[in-house]
């Protein structure tokens, strides 16, 4: 086989430095092995002559192989190449690259195989491999952007971080201008141009660029990086292109931003806790327990009157404590040194100048960051301002502002402790309540700065006359109570009572003139099971019972009060579900022309209906119409009522003149009467000349008379007339009739009664009927009752009059059709 193949390969083959093997397309025989194959494989020629290829391959066996080569044989191509696997006759592999095919030799046809041993290819190749996996991995894992640029400035080269950073991935990014894709402007819009970029600079300066800047996201927004450029150098040390590291710094810059505001808003925290300090009058201190060292803030020294210079100790700082404190606030500090708890209390100091001034000192032990030491931290206090501001405020809050009496509150808080020593005591004590009477006239009249200065005055004398241990309090308004000391008698109350009753009816001499007021005095005695709300409700009960009954006066609760007090409660019930469901009317009496028995008036009665068709009698609800709130509701719905009435009822009766009202004493004492009263005769179109006010003479002794003067008087000057009701039954007629603009009198139904059978009574009326007439004013008889009453009033020269002998009170449409004349002795 040698000699054969030698012949016909020439030495050439044979001598080849690669693997040439002939075998046959038939049987697979190898027909030539060249030497270097021999030597490679340790196979002699004899050996390999008895040897097929696929017994040189451990990855083909016969059928593999056959089915390999099969392409070849049948034409389908005309070489093949591939790597494979060759084994030695020891056994070991080695890795070779083939080229087979068929060629023509001798007339024949066989296999030509041309084979290098790529080895030490594949090893250089596979550790290439392995590092270029390596630095695949390095760079693809690690969190720095690495872009690489050829000589153009154009991206040769990203990793996944910085396709991650700037959004765009590399296929998109490769052969464009890194400049012109994510740093081409600055934030504010400006551009930036690639001559002026560091970066890009790395290239043609050949050396390290590094810095922060601004790149710019495939979405358009800004972001921070520090990045390092440097020239890629070739194998000449010609600069091939450019490396950038780059990492973002958006978070640094963030911290760098916020350790410059942190920086920032500390320097303004020392300012301000400085001027905070200042402010306050507060100032800081830290002792030191170890190394006995003290240190104070600029306004702790300004506090205790130094200048800060800073070798002040604790024994010095000691000595500024006012004497009297000091052996005090040195065992306190000692003792808090020693056992290491916080330190509070408040003392003086003596400053430089010997001004006092009031501190309090507090201070905590907080251990050092280090937990080396532990140290006092403190503040030192000037409350001086404050307590004095605290004192005051407490006064305030206990005191009357205008009279400097207790208020409410303080004086609720002393009747408490003053029942409870009384329990404990098994004593008693009075409760007084005054209400004044005439105040708001003068307030009304002179104005609430005059009134205020009136109260000053009364306050003081109250608290003149008030003995020692007794509490004085402005009750509220023009109100005033007292608790009068324990065990006092009932004897020595009603005397404390009386004092001051007198004590505040003495003129008050005043800037504006000679002011005068009244008070009515309740009062109510503290017993064992007493509360204070029991015990201020009787004594307000006895007030109230005074007022209505005997205003002026000392009044002492007793239980007979509570009956009646439930009396006025039921009233004022009625009487305000009356006026809330308009069952409040107007009943009009006749006022008749007595010679000819001519209607010539009506007087407008409060008539209240019950839930039927009842009439409440007067009597069931009179403290209900003395009150004063309900007794203004009931005129205002009376005037209103009338103003409705008064034109149809004229309309009915040509002869009609007026229509008289009552008013009462919460009208009287009212400032907007007068105006109220005219308001609604003008919404009603009612002439003022038609309507008569009727008042009684114990409304002219309310308070202080010029008021309900002032009130008539503008009343009078609109053209409504006034008339003394019940006169002759009251105090002082006469002068009632001098001082006060009065147009008709009203003789009191009781005279009328026993005009005939009683000669005193006909000589009272005749008396009232001769002055009234010599004064100009004008005389009517209430009551009439019976004919001989009124013959009797028309001997004396009484010509008016009014009563059940002509109708009583009736609604307004039954008055509408009465029929008056002078052969009527009869209600029609």
């Amino acid at each position: 086989m040698a000699a054969w193949g030698v012949d016909r390969l020439g030495e050439v083959v044979e001598k080849s430095a690669s693997e040439v093997y002939l075998f046959d397309p038939r049987d697979c025989a190898f027909i030539l092995v060249n030497k270097g194959a021999r030597d490679n494989l340790g196979y002699s020629a004899a050996e390999l002559a008895k040897l097929h290829p696929w017994d040189l391959k451990p990855d083909f066996d016969e059928q593999q192989f056959r089915d390999f080569v099969a392409p070849l044989l049948n034409s389908e191509t005309k070489s093949l190449s591939f790597e494979t696997v060759h084994k030695r006759k020891d056994g070991s592999t080695y890795d070779v690259s083939v080229k087979l095919q068929l060629i023509e030799t001798g007339g024949e046809t066989v296999f030509f195989a041309a084979i290098q041993d790529v080895s030490d290819l594949n090893f250089i190749r596979q550790r290439f491999e392995r590092t270029t996996r390596r630095l695949d991995s390095i760079l693809h894992n690690t969190q720095m952007a690495i872009f690489m640029m050829n000589e153009h400035q154009q991206c040769s080269f990203m990793n996944r971080a910085a396709e991650l950073m700037t959004g765009y991935s590399f296929d998109e990014a490769a052969g464009r201008c890194l400049h012109d894709l994510i740093h081409h402007h600055y934030p504010d819009g400006s551009p930036f141009p690639i001559e002026e970029c560091p970066i890009d600079q790395a290239f043609p300066e050949r050396h390290l660029m590094t810095g922060e800047d601004v790149f710019i996201h495939k979405d358009g927004h800004f972001f921070n990086v520090a990045y390092t450029a440097s020239p890629i150098i070739g194998s000449e040390g010609e600069a091939i292109g450019t490396v950038i590291e780059v990492a973002n710094i958006d978070a640094e810059i963030g911290s760098r931003e916020e350790l410059a505001r942190s920086h920032a808003a500390l320097e303004k925290s020392v300012r301000i806790f400085k001027q905070a300090e200042k402010i306050a009058e507060l100032g800081s201190w830290e002792f030191n327990t170890e190394t006995q060292e003290l240190h104070w803030s600029d306004e702790t020294y300004r506090i205790l009157g130094l200048e800060p210079d800073g070798s002040i100790t604790l024994e010095r700082s000691l000595q500024l404590y006012a004497p009297e404190d000091r052996s005090r606030v040195e065992a306190l500090y000692l003792d808090a040194i020693r056992n290491k708890h916080s330190l509070k209390f408040t003392t003086h100091v003596v400053r430089s100048g010997g001004d006092f001034r009031q501190i309090r000192v507090m201070a905590e032990f907080v251990e050092e960051p280090n937990g080396d030491q532990i140290v006092m931290i403190g503040t030192i206090h000037d409350v001086t301002d404050k307590l004095r501001a605290m004192s005051d405020l407490h006064y305030a809050a206990a005191h009357d502002d205008l009279t400097g009496l207790l208020n409410r509150n303080a004086f609720e808080e002393g009747a408490r402790e003053r029942l409870r020593q009384a329990l404990m005591a098994d004593a008693s004590f009075f409760a007084l309540l005054f209400d004044l009477t005439g105040f708001k006239f003068v307030n009304d009249t002179f104005g609430h700065q005059t009134g205020d200065k009136l109260l000053q005055q009364i306050g003081a004398r109250i608290a003149k006359a008030a003995p020692d241990h007794a509490i004085v309090s402005r009750w509220g308004g023009d109100e005033f109570a007292i608790l009068s000391p324990l065990a006092m008698s009932e004897s020595q109350a009603r005397t404390l009572g009386q004092n001051i009753l007198k004590a505040i009816a003495t003129a008050v001499d005043l800037e504006e003139g000679v002011v005068g007021v009244g008070a009515t005095c309740g009062i109510a005695q503290s017993t064992a099971l007493s509360s204070l709300e029991d015990l201020i409700r009787r004594a307000d009960l006895a007030l109230y019972h005074g007022k209505a009954r005997e205003p002026g006066r000392l009044h002492f609760y007793n239980p007979g009060m509570e009956l009646r007090n439930s009396e006025r409660r039921i009233a004022l019930e009625t009487v305000e579900s009356a006026l809330g469901e308009d069952r409040v009317q107007a009943g009009y009496q006749p006022i008749i022309q007595l010679t000819d028995n001519r209607l010539i008036g009506f007087e407008a009665l409060l008539r209240i209906h019950g839930n039927g068709r009842s009439v409440i009698p007067a009597g069931d609800v009179i403290p209900a119409i003395v009150d004063p709130v309900i007794s203004r509701q009931i005129s205002e719905r009376m005037f209103e009522n009338v103003s409705r009435d008064l034109p149809g009822l004229m309309a009915e009766h040509a002869g009609v003149q007026y229509v008289s009202i009552n008013a009462t004493e919460a009208d009287l004492i009212s400032r907007d009467f007068a105006t109220r009263v005219l308001r609604v005769l003008e919404q009603h179109g009612v002439d003022p000349t038609c309507v008569t006010v009727e008042i009684t003479e114990t409304m002219l002794l309310v308070g202080n008379n010029q008021n309900v003067k002032s009130v008539l008087e503008e009343l009078r000057s609109h053209g409504i007339r006034i008339a003394l009701d019940d006169f002759g039954t009251g105090y002082s007629s006469l002068t009632h009739l001098r001082d006060f603009p009065i147009d008709r009198l009203k003789i009191d139904a009781s005279f009328v009664q026993d005009i005939c059978f009683s000669p005193t009574s006909k000589n009272i009326v005749q008396a009232m009927v001769v002055m009234g007439r010599s004064m100009g004013i004008e005389v009517i008889a209430e009551g009439i009752e019976a004919e001989e009453q009124r013959s009797a009033l028309l001997d004396i020269g009484c010509y008016y009059g009014q009563g059940y002998l002509f109708s009583p009170a009736v609604p307004a449409e039954q008055a509408r059709a009465f029929q008056f004349g002078y052969s009527d002795r009869e209600t029609a």
